[in-house]
């Protein structure tokens, strides 16, 4: 973790001790939001922002606090102050951490974003933002937690070019107005209505038979979905990664049949890289647990 550990040795952030109230609480959260992968999601560490280290940083957050009151004002009395997670590369995620965000790291190109802006997902679909990360150098991937002044939220539609609030009375975008998935923070908000916290550093594993199948394993050869996705996630890019995590959910609700979803999943990943996949666990089908 050679990044952060600049960031710990300039004292722009703090370890934070394994056995604590706080790691447990965030790890927890960040698993549970994994769904099926919490399985083959490993914590190896996280960190915390130190707003104390310089003046800039704390005046940061004390500017989220003022737009925190005045947001409250406007809607109220409730400024809607939530967590997120914001998901990408370790040398984002530093940028982030350093000198706040700026445009390149919206994600023009992914047209399942609902407006232009920072996108981040809300606290129970920490999956959706470890779609986004890539591995760094030591194996690992980082998401970061947020706090987020999300205000009064609009829905916004998929692939919208929607930059600013559609009138006076809205702060922020949503996908799903009753539940949110993903939220969007328009460019003339992301260093005022958004405050990174943490960075989790994780790491895929391999999620043994046992424990899906409990000693009992299907009739034919399978490759455990889990496990396609963690293997995968090293050779596929995050909108690609993204598509197969969408499309898996479609399957689960029951929205596409499962010739469908397999298709799909041959399409994203590739015939070549699923046979790879395939050869290496000693498979030819793919079981949905």
């Amino acid at each position: 973790m050679e990044e952060i550990d600049i960031l710990v040795s300039n004292g722009l952030m703090n370890i934070l001790e394994e056995g604590s109230e706080e790691y447990q609480f965030i790890k927890n959260g960040f698993l549970r939001g994994m769904g099926f992968m919490g399985h083959v999601t490993n914590v190896m560490a996280i960190h915390k922002n130190n707003v104390s280290s310089s003046l800039a940083r704390q005046a940061r957050l004390d500017s989220f606090m003022v737009f925190s009151k005045a947001v409250a004002t406007k809607c109220g009395g409730d400024p809607n102050v939530r967590y997120a997670w914001y998901g990408s590369s370790l040398h984002d995620l530093k940028d982030i951490v350093s000198l706040g965000f700026h445009n390149d790291h919206y994600h023009h190109h992914d047209h399942q974003s609902h407006g232009v802006g920072i996108s981040l997902f809300s606290a129970k679909f920490s999956i959706d933002s470890a779609m986004c990360t890539t591995e760094d150098e030591s194996g690992l991937r980082h998401v970061m937690l947020c706090r987020v002044i999300t205000g009064k939220m609009e829905a916004v539609a998929g692939g919208s070019k929607q930059s600013h609030p559609s009138s006076i009375h809205y702060d922020t975008g949503v996908d799903d107005i009753s539940s949110p998935t993903r939220h969007t923070i328009w460019p003339a908000f992301i260093n005022s209505h958004i405050h990174p916290d943490y960075i989790v550093s994780f790491k895929y594993t391999y999620m043994e038979d046992p424990q899906i199948y409990w000693g009992q394993k299907p009739q034919s050869k399978y490759v455990l979905f889990p496990n396609l996705m963690a293997r995968v996630s090293n050779h596929l890019k995050p909108l690609q990664m993204s598509y197969l995590l969408r499309s898996y959910r479609l399957y689960q609700e029951r929205k596409i049949p499962r010739e469908l979803w397999i298709r799909d999943v041959r399409s994203i990943v590739g015939d070549a890289l699923l046979h790879r996949v395939i050869s290496e666990t000693s498979s030819v089908d793919v079981q949905l647990l």
